[in-house]
């Protein structure tokens, strides 16, 4: 492992003054002063002095009066008209004119006198660690000291009886691993020579940056690196020129950085390129979480990129409810994340717990999406849009998209089958198959179907197992007509000669259709093992009727 890891220098740094403990919502009380409160922690071994430094809180940056802190010493920040309250518990204290942090959550960031970020901290109700304790009283602390890159997973409610360890160490207070390398998760072009690449992690380079410490292919030169604020998990690199438009080009990154405990960063670089903006069916939905398990927020939105254009989210919204438009839509990516053609992207809800509960072979195709609306378990609508709300695709899903013989659909995603068929067909969804995990996040769908076959009619495969195990769970009737315009119906009889579904009805089709068919009656039963038979009845549009006969079989592994 290469190390990285820094030596501390006599005046405070990065991370040397860390917020260590955070009071938002005090009420109802525990056993604190009804008051909020921000608790700052050195790191250092030895005495210091703050002086010019300021704290902001959301948008209100105030600067603190200067302030000593005692070597491994704590001082607490708080509004003044509440000083007096912390008078009895013989702590530091320090005064702002007011202090206001919301209780859903928000950032909180600490500038030395020269306006350096010490360190951010963008925290959330959901960090609490027992649900009851969101609803106040009680405190939000840091673990692991030595781990201050670390966001969520750095923090958890208070375990004090009394809510919360102002001006002392924390009750929860211990050692995290942290054994995962940083990579390069993904990238944007902020303007024509600018190219702002993400990290899966806060990195710790010793500025200044080299330009050696990035190659691009084929060659552009590089004029500048440098961070970016207040998290440090992106960097923007200066271009000499302006890409090429219709040159993929790839940017690897070279030497040996590192996160805050010393873990390598991983070499893999990341394509990129001259964007396009995105119009109708460039991006299509392509798989759907509403309904996950327990309740967690493991809700994704699958994108696919089936156009030939590089597209960047953050120039396409997803949104929830309406008809034509939108109730609510927010942007995919606000800070970018390039598309490429034929590339996946999951925009989940909490991309640790989507991770947590589904297989997914590249982190870097599950993106967060902190502000993804939200979905109705049963049925909705999903919409995709340009920013000027210019419709991409849209889906009103609904559970008898999944298929019948679930017992609960809870946990499990509709996957879409073909990317060329029409996203509002119910026939080209099915659920993910239970070999897959029940989701395939960022990547290829356990249900994606084959191509059409080029006979005039066919079925695929004649003999299929409707148990939703990912493997042939339905056929499918492909037709291909001479001129569109035809009248469809189709009908599946068992060997008795019993009508047992009617699977399409006087349907209008185009030159071509396809239909799925999975193993059920017309009541959503599923059907005994054995031989059916397939009529396929159409008119053309000059009025002939012509008829035709499949065989089909179905069998199932009980369980």
């Amino acid at each position: 492992m290469v190390s990285c890891l820094l030596a501390r220098a006599q005046t405070p740094g990065r991370y040397d003054i860390v917020i260590s403990e955070i009071m938002a919502d005090p009420t109802p009380v525990v056993g604190l002063p009804a008051a909020e409160y921000i608790e700052l922690h050195s790191r250092l071994p030895h005495p210091c002095t703050l002086t010019g430094w300021k704290l902001q809180v959301g948008n209100t940056l105030r600067e603190l009066p200067s302030l000593s802190l005692d070597s491994a010493g704590y001082c607490i920040i708080v509004a003044a008209r509440n000083l007096e309250l912390f008078d009895e518990l013989g702590i530091q204290v320090t005064a702002l004119s007011s202090l206001s942090i919301t209780d859903g959550g928000q950032r909180i960031t600490l500038y030395d006198a020269g306006g350096g970020v010490i360190h951010s901290v963008a925290f959330k109700k959901s960090w609490h660690t027992e649900p009851v304790k969101q609803e106040g009283g009680w405190s939000l602390e840091m673990v692991d000291e030595r781990q201050p890159c670390i966001g969520r997973g750095n923090w958890g409610s208070s375990t004090s009886p009394t809510g919360g360890t102002p001006g002392a160490s924390n009750a929860i207070r211990g050692v995290l691993d942290d054994p995962d390398a940083p990579f390069l998760e993904r990238l944007t072009l902020t303007d024509s020579v600018t190219l702002r690449i993400f990290f899966s992690e806060p990195v710790r380079p010793s500025p200044p940056i080299p330009l050696e410490s990035c190659a691009i292919t084929p060659a552009i030169g590089i004029t500048d690196i440098s961070e970016v604020p207040p998290d440090f998990n992106a960097w923007d690199i200066r271009l000499a020129e302006t890409p090429h438009f219709g040159v993929h080009y790839r940017i690897d990154l070279i030497g040996g950085f590192c996160d805050c405990a010393g873990n390598a960063i991983a070499t893999a670089g990341l394509p990129f390129g001259v964007v396009q903006p995105p119009t109708a069916r460039d991006i299509v939905i392509n798989e759907v979480l509403s309904h996950p398990f327990d309740g967690a927020d493991a809700d994704f939105i699958e994108l696919y990129n089936r156009s030939s254009k590089i597209i960047d989210l953050r120039d396409v919204k997803v949104g929830s409810g309406g008809d034509t438009l939108p109730g609510k839509a927010v942007v995919a990516v606000s800070g970018g994340r390039q598309l490429f053609p034929g590339e996946y992207c999951a925009l989940c809800k909490d991309r640790d717990h989507t991770l947590a509960h589904y297989h997914c072979p590249d982190e870097r195709a599950l993106q967060q999406c902190d502000s993804l609306p939200a979905y109705n378990n049963g049925s909705g609508i999903v919409h995709l849009s340009t920013i000027g709300l210019q419709p991409i695709d849209r889906l009103a899903y609904s559970e008898e998209m999944h298929y019948s013989g679930l017992l609960s659909n809870e946990g499990v995603s509709i996957e879409r089958l073909r990317v060329d068929a029409p996203t509002q067909d119910d026939a080209n969804w099915h659920s993910a198959a239970s070999t897959a995990g029940f989701a395939t996040p960022g990547y290829r769908n356990s249900q994606s179907g084959a191509e059409l076959p080029n006979d005039d009619i066919s079925v695929t495969p004649k003999v299929f197992s409707p148990n939703n195990d990912g493997f042939e769970d339905f056929t499918e009737i492909s037709l291909r007509f001479t001129q569109p315009g035809n009248r469809l119906t189709i009908r599946i009889f068992d060997r008795y000669g019993r009508s047992v579904r009617l699977l399409v009805n006087n349907e209008y089709c185009g030159s071509e259709a396809l239909f799925r068919w999975d193993g059920t009656d017309d009541l959503g039963q599923l059907l005994p093992t054995g031989s059916y038979i397939a009529v396929i009845e159409w008119r053309t549009p000059d009025g002939k009727s012509k008829r035709a006969k499949r065989v089909v079989s179905e069998w199932r592994v009980e369980n």
